[in-house]
C-alpha cells in the first residue's frame, strides 16, 4: 500500500508527540471540517480499511485498490438520459444496471442518483435529497459516491454547460459495464466556523463504472474547469458505504468496517489520491476525504478502481532489513505479513532469499492469520560475509492476489556504512521532525567488534521550510548520550532532497553492542519544520527509530505511539570503521609479486587461518578505495589492477579486525 498522504499528517503527529502545541496552521486549518473517529479506536487499524476482523459485507479493501491514468469517454447521446426535478439537491427514479451487480452481499439490478455525486444501489431513494453527506450517515446504506460531501449544482451557463445525467450499459453478457455519468456540475459555497470556502469548479465532469461479474467499480473523472475564486479546498467524500452507520456523527470502528474511503491533500496531485478511511493528527484519528481546490484539477481520465478481496489473499507488504551493512555483522531479517483475504489462512509458508553478494535461504510456517490480521515474521540471523549488493526477497504462495505475494529489498555491503533504509529507493517524498521545538531524531544499529565512527549522512527533507534552519550530525551510546557531533550546518536550497554529509569533529569510539545515530534540529519557534526524509513503511519497524532530546539522554522508540505507528523509516546512515590493528601473523601468511607490477598483481596467501572472510582492497593516494575482492587461503589469487591508472597505491589484506597493509607501485 502506498499511503502518499502520510507526508503532512505523520510530521503533525511526531510534532505534537515531543512539542508542546505541536500542530501546525496548516495542520488546524485542514481539520476544519472533517469529521472525527471516536477516541478508542484502534487507530493502527483504522489506517488500513477494513482490514480489522470485518463483519460486514463490504468486501472493497484498501489493499485492492488501484489509483491509474486512464481516459474520459462522454457518452454523448448514448444510453438514456436520467431525469431529475433540479439539478440541485434531487433524487432520480429507479435507473436500470442492466445486469445484476453484486454488493454488500445483495443482487442489485437498479439504481437511485442523487445530483450531489453519488448513487444508492436499489429502488429505494436517498432519505434526503439534500443530505450531501449519506457516504457518512445513520439512515443509508449501500452508496457509492465519486463526488459527495459537497453542495453541488448544475452549471451557471446552461447553454455552453449544459448539466445532465446519463446511463449506458454496453459490453456481452457475463462482461458487460454499467456507466452512469454526471455532467457538468459545479459546487457551492462551503461555510466552516469562522469562514466560506467559495466555489472552486465551474464545471465537474466524472462517472461511475459498474463491471459485471467482477463487480469491480471504477470513479472516473474528466476534465474540470476551475472558477477564479481564491484557491481553497472543498471537502468532497469520495468511496463506497455498505451498511449504515451507528450515529451519523462521530464515527467508530464498527463505521469504518462499513467505508471504503479515498484521501488526498489540497495541493497534491489527483495521482497522488490513497485509498484509506482515515489521517491522523496529534493523536486523533479524522475521516478521510479528497480536498480539491481550483489550483490542482483532475487530470481527465483519472480512474479510481475498487476491486473485491478475494477469498484468500496473503500480502507481504514490508521487509525489516538493513539497507546498508558491513561484513562480519549478523542481521535479523523480518517481514511484515497481511491476511487481506475474506478467509482465514493456516500454515502459510513465508520464505526468505538472499542473492547476490551473498546468499541465504529460509522458510518459516504460520500457523494461522485470521482476516485482517497481520503478523511480522522474523528468520533466523544470517552473517552475511562479502561485499556487494543483496537483493532480499520474501514471497508467500501464489493466491487470489498475486501483485502482493512478493517483496524485495536492496541491502549493501561494504565497509564503511550501516543504514536501516532501503537505498534502491532514491527518493523521498515524506519528512519529520519537531516543527518548532528541538531533538535528535536518531536510528539504532547493533556492532558486533568495536567501531570508530566519524561521519553521519542524512537525506534533507521538509521542503522550504527547512532552508535556513540549524542541524548537525550526532553519535550516541547505547545509553542516549552523545559520543560524537559535527559542527553545526544552515540547510541550504540545494540540500532539499540530497544526502548530506556530517563529519564529526572528533571521531567517536563505538563499544560492542547499540548506538544511535541521528540528526539534531535546533528550535525554530516561527515557522517549525521537519528537516529529515523518511521512507514509507506501515507499520514503522519497532526498535529503530528513536527521539532523544538535544541535549542526549534515553532514547524514545517513537513507534510506541499510535499517531506515529506508521511515521516511517529516517534516511539516516552512520559511517564507522572498525577498531583495526596489524597482524603480524597475516603479514606473514602473505607474498606479493610482482612489485612494481604493470597490472597484475598475485597473492600467494599460505596459512592466514583467518577468522573470516579475507578481503582486499586497493587505496589511491586520496585514500579512495578503487579496487576491492575476496581472497582464498592456501591459493595464488590473481588482483588485476590493469583499469588503474600508473602510481602509488597501497594493498591492504583484512579478516575481520586485523589487516596488513603492502605499498604497490603500478607502472603503465
Amino acid at each position: 500500500m502506498k499511503n502518499l498522504y502520510t507526508a503532512s499528517w505523520q510530521k503533525l503527529a511526531l510534532a505534537a508527540l515531543f512539542t508542546a502545541g505541536a500542530a501546525t496552521a496548516q495542520g488546524q486549518d485542514l481539520l476544519r471540517a472533517t469529521r472525527l473517529v471516536n477516541s478508542n479506536v484502534d487507530l493502527s487499524q483504522s489506517t488500513q480499511p477494513n482490514t480489522a476482523n470485518r463483519t460486514t459485507a463490504n468486501n472493497y479493501t484498501a489493499s485492492q485498490g488501484q489509483n491509474v491514468a486512464g481516459t474520459y469517454t462522454d457518452l454523448g447521446t448514448t444510453g438514456t438520459a436520467i431525469s431529475t426535478a433540479n439539478f440541485d439537491d434531487a433524487n432520480s427514479a429507479a435507473q436500470n444496471i442492466g445486469f445484476t451487480f453484486s454488493y454488500n452481499g445483495v443482487s442489485f439490478t437498479q439504481f437511485v442518483l442523487n445530483t450531489n455525486g453519488f448513487i444508492k444501489l436499489g429502488a429505494v431513494a436517498p432519505t434526503s435529497a439534500s443530505d450531501v453527506s449519506a457516504l457518512l450517515n445513520s439512515t443509508d446504506a449501500n452508496i457509492i459516491a465519486p463526488a459527495s460531501g459537497v453542495d453541488l449544482q448544475g452549471a451557471a451557463d446552461q447553454t455552453a454547460n449544459p448539466t445532465e445525467f446519463r446511463v449506458v450499459t454496453t459490453g456481452t453478457t457475463g462482461s458487460r459495464v454499467c456507466t452512469i455519468q454526471f455532467k457538468n456540475l459545479r459546487d457551492k459555497a462551503t461555510a466552516y466556523t469562522g469562514g466560506s470556502v467559495p466555489p472552486q469548479f465551474a464545471t465537474m465532469q466524472f462517472q461511475i463504472k459498474l463491471y459485471e461479474g467482477t463487480n469491480t467499480i471504477e470513479f472516473v473523472y474528466g476534465a474540470w474547469t476551475a472558477t477564479t475564486s481564491t484557491p481553497d479546498y472543498q471537502q468532497f467524500l469520495s468511496g463506497l458505504k455498505a451498511n449504515a452507520l451507528s450515529s451519523g456523527t462521530t464515527i467508530t470502528q464498527a463505521d469504518l468496517a462499513e467505508l471504503s474511503l479515498l484521501f488526498k491533500a489540497p495541493t497534491q496531485a489527483w495521482s497522488t489520491t490513497a485509498f484509506t478511511n482515515t489521517f491522523t493528527s496529534g493523536g486523533q484519528a479524522y475521516i478521510s476525504g479528497i480536498l480539491a481546490q481550483n489550483s490542482v484539477l483532475p487530470d481527465a481520465g483519472r480512474t479510481y478502481r475498487f476491486r473485491v478481496v478475494p477469498a484468500t489473499d496473503a500480502a507481504v507488504q514490508y521487509i525489516y532489513a538493513l539497507g546498508k551493512t558491513q561484513p562480519g555483522t549478523p542481521q535479523i531479517i523480518r517481514a511484515v505479513v497481511r491476511n487481506l483475504g475474506s478467509s482465514a489462512l493456516t500454515n502459510l509458508a513465508v520464505v526468505l532469499n538472499v542473492a547476490g553478494a551473498n546468499t541465504f535461504t529460509n522458510a518459516v510456517t504460520v500457523p494461522s492469520l485470521a482476516v485482517g490480521a497481520s503478523t511480522v515474521v522474523t528468520f533466523p540471523a544470517f552473517t552475511p560475509t562479502a561485499v556487494g549488493t543483496n537483493t532480499i526477497t520474501v514471497s508467500v504462495p501464489a493466491d487470489g492476489g498475486t501483485t502482493n505475494d512478493t517483496q524485495t529489498y536492496s541491502q549493501q555491503i561494504q565497509n564503511t556504512t550501516f543504514a536501516q533504509y532501503n537505498p534502491a529507493q532514491t527518493t523521498s517524498t515524506n519528512s519529520i521532525g519537531f516543527g518548532t521545538g528541538a531533538g535528535i531524531i536518531a536510528v539504532k544499529f547493533n556492532t558486533p567488534a568495536a567501531r570508530t565512527a566519524t561521519s553521519v549522512a542524512a537525506r534533507i527533507g521538509g521542503g522550504t521550510t527547512s532552508v535556513g534552519n540549524t542541524v548537525y550530525g550526532v553519535i550516541l551510546d547505547a545509553n542516549g548520550a552523545i559520543v560524537g557531533r559535527s559542527a553545526n550546518y544552515t540547510i541550504a536550497a540545494a540540500d532539499l532532497g540530497t544526502i548530506k554529509s556530517f563529519t564529526l569533529t572528533t571521531p567517536a569510539v563505538l563499544a560492542t553492542g547499540d548506538f544511535y545515530a541521528g540528526l539534531a534540529q535546533t528550535a525554530n519557534a516561527t515557522t517549525g519544520y521537519f528537516p529529515i526524509a523518511s521512507q514509507e513503511e506501515a507499520p514503522t519497524r519497532t526498535g529503530v527509530v528513536y527521539a532523544v532530546p538535544l541535549a542526549g539522554g534515553a532514547p524514545t522508540d517513537v513507534t510506541t505511539a499510535p499517531a506515529n505507528a506508521n511515521i516511517g523509516l529516517p534516511v539516516i546512515e552512520a559511517v564507522v570503521n572498525l577498531v583495526q590493528g596489524t597482524s603480524a601473523a597475516l603479514n606473514r601468511a602473505i607474498s606479493m609479486y610482482p612489485n612494481p607490477s604493470t597490472g597484475v598483481v598475485k597473492l600467494d596467501v599460505r596459512g592466514a587461518n583467518a577468522k573470516g572472510q579475507l578481503h582486499v582492497q586497493v587505496i589511491n593516494l586520496l585514500g579512495q578505495v578503487v579496487y576491492t575482492s575476496s581472497l582464498q587461503d592456501n591459493f595464488t589469487n590473481e588482483v588485476n589492477l590493469s583499469g588503474l591508472a600508473g602510481g602509488i597505491y597501497t594493498l591492504k589484506v583484512q579478516t575481520g579486525s586485523e589487516f596488513t597493509s603492502r605499498q604497490l607501485v603500478l607502472t603503465k
